[in-house]
């Protein structure tokens, strides 16, 4: 895989942990009782922080401006040329990019990865 996308779904999880923490929803399904420590807190801060440091500047804004649009999903499957995002049947040229490239979905702009 790619080695930007692999930072790219890091930086997507690390930002999936930080909105679980925060979110009334994800302990109303049965995380209540539990409260992650404040040392687990700053630690997956630090460690996006670290991975934002790693991405270019341009490639970073055009991930946050994904997750602003739609809320989690940035860097999503090629599933069969279909875009794992928006579901939108892909070119062929560009599904098969993907498997080596970073590129991203021509109608929702998430980045796209092949999985085998």
């Amino acid at each position: 895989m790619n080695q930007k996308i692999e930072t790219l779904r890091s930086l997507e999880e690390f930002d999936h942990i930080l909105r679980d923490i925060e979110s009334e929803h994800y302990q109303a399904v049965g995380f209540k009782d539990i409260q992650p420590s404040d040392e687990f807190i700053k630690t997956a801060e630090k460690e996006r922080a670290k991975l934002t440091k790693k991405i270019d500047p341009k490639l970073l804004a055009q991930y946050e401006r994904i997750m602003k649009r739609y809320g989690g999903r940035v860097v999503v499957q090629v599933i069969r040329e279909f875009c794992g995002g928006c579901y939108v049947k892909l070119p062929s040229e560009l599904a098969v990019r993907c498997r080596t490239e970073l590129v991203s979905c021509p109608n929702c702009g998430r980045f796209l990865f092949y999985v085998k």
